[in-house]
């Protein structure tokens, strides 16, 4: 019994989703005048209509500069309207207009950007093929994703563009033979496909292996701004960070994961919008660290926990997370396999209607061996620290409760009232949005060498 469950569809994949929390390092996108379109490089191929700022095209599509191109060159495309899907059959590099600016910031004007849309989608690489960078395009309004690039290839940069009213933003997965990069992206609103889409990454029909997620702007998407569905062998090397999420139904859904590193990130949600889990484990995740996200208004969960999709989660990490405003703040059902820890989180003012809501952090009736340990828990509407677990733990429960500060609890002793303990996130710590030090910049940074629409089942535990 908790708060939004969030389960979507994709050719039969069942997909769960998740939200976010303490964004230490996020950068957010001030409005900015236009930038001129960037020149081609030297030796690019060219494609375009002649101008000024577009001299001597030697074709008119994208799709015939691709047939003409060898593995390793650049196809430059000049600002302007491309009604095509663009089939990538070898390792090419793709430069936008805007190559090199940073697509949240201000990118308003259709005269300078390089626009892709057609019926099926943008691009898509195919099987096979390693090592294609998109830069500096807007792919918008297509009736298929922006990217798909699910052939389980690698070494794909996909930076400073944005993704607006396609089915959704990326669709991709990684067999991890080279890292790939997704930063410095807008992703806006891409809801289309009627149940289809409504995700801004969505790593399906494979692992994403060697995935660094940073730096990205999200908004307005009404499954989930990340979401992993994954497959078997689980994915492994995959870092989201440094993210902001703004109106999305959840931040993130993992599932299918080993060593997992949901970090930084920040999402804010209007409270008059349907219900969606923040950050979301799924299940079959081996050693997810969610630390240091900021989640920030919204209803449903903040951070759930749970195991319905694939085996039990295992090795949890959820620390220094900031989780303010939420139904219920940290929320944990069983079973699984392992110790999840849940340790120097500030949450504060659960304040959700209803039996299933107004919790602070709640673990079900089915969880064992949790640990709960220095988190600050106030100003919950009906319990700030909860467990329905019995056992041989802390106050007849089945879990450990250490040193949490908190004005009421059931049982009681599970939290204690006291100043906050050293290293957890206050109420007013939602510090906006720090510089990008957790992993902003160049790929290999850090440690990487809802809604009706998908996301507004409210979560209430098991079998609910």
């Amino acid at each position: 019994m908790m708060s939004a469950l969030l389960v979507h569809r994709k050719k039969a994949l069942a997909v769960l989703a998740t939200a976010g929390l303490l964004g230490v390092g996020v950068v957010t996108a001030t409005a900015a005048s236009a930038a001129p379109p960037v020149p081609a490089p030297a030796g690019a191929l060219i494609v375009g209509e002649d101008s000024s700022t577009c001299p001597d095209p030697a074709f008119a599509m994208i799709g015939d500069a691709v047939d003409a191109a060898a593995a390793g060159d650049t196809v430059y495309v000049c600002a302007g309207e491309y009604d095509e899907d663009v089939d990538v059959d070898k390792s090419l590099t793709f430069l936008g207009a805007q190559h090199g600016v940073d697509a949240r910031t201000g990118r308003t004007d259709d005269a300078v950007e390089s626009i892709v849309s057609s019926a099926s989608g943008a691009f898509t690489v195919a099987g096979g093929v390693d090592g294609v960078t998109i830069d500096g395009f807007t792919l918008r309004g297509s009736d298929g994703n922006g990217i798909d690039a699910f052939q389980r290839g690698a070494g794909h940069t996909i930076v400073n563009n944005v993704f607006a009213d396609n089915v959704n933003g990326i669709n991709f997965n990684s067999n991890g033979s080279e890292p790939t990069l997704i930063q410095r992206n807008l992703f806006d609103g891409n809801n289309r496909g009627g149940g289809e889409g409504g995700q801004g990454v969505f790593n399906t029909s494979g692992a994403a292996n060697d995935v660094l997620v940073s730096d990205n702007l999200f908004r307005n998407h009404g499954v989930a701004a990340f979401n992993t569905i994954g497959d078997n062998p689980r994915s492994t090397g995959l870092v989201f960070r440094d993210n902001e999420s703004v109106d999305d139904a959840t931040l993130a859904v993992v599932n299918q994961s080993s060593g997992v590193r949901i970090e930084f990130n920040r999402a804010t949600k209007s409270a008059a919008l349907p219900s969606g889990t923040g950050i979301l484990l799924g299940g079959n995740s081996d050693g997810p660290v969610v630390r240091g996200n900021k989640i920030i208004g919204g209803r449903g969960v903040g951070i759930g926990v749970i195991s319905a999709f694939g085996a039990p989660n295992t090795d949890v990490l959820v620390e220094a997370n900031l989780v303010t405003g939420r139904d219920v703040g940290i929320g944990v059902s069983g079973p699984h396999d392992d110790t999840v820890t849940i340790r120097f989180n500030g949450v504060f003012d659960s304040r959700g209607e209803g039996a299933a809501n107004g919790f602070g952090i709640r673990l079900l009736g089915d969880t064992d061996g949790v640990v709960v340990a220095k988190n600050a828990v106030l100003g919950s509407r009906q319990l700030d620290c909860s467990d329905a677990s019995t056992g041989g733990g802390t106050a007849g429960t089945a879990n450990m409760w250490l040193l949490n500060i908190g004005a009421s609890s059931d049982p009681t002793g599970l939290c204690l009232p006291g100043a906050l303990p050293p290293g957890v996130p206050g109420e007013d710590d939602d510090g906006g949005h720090g510089g990008g030090e957790h992993g902003g910049g160049e790929h290999g940074g850090g440690e990487h060498g809802g809604g009706e629409h998908g996301g507004g089942k409210d979560w209430h535990g098991p079998g609910k």
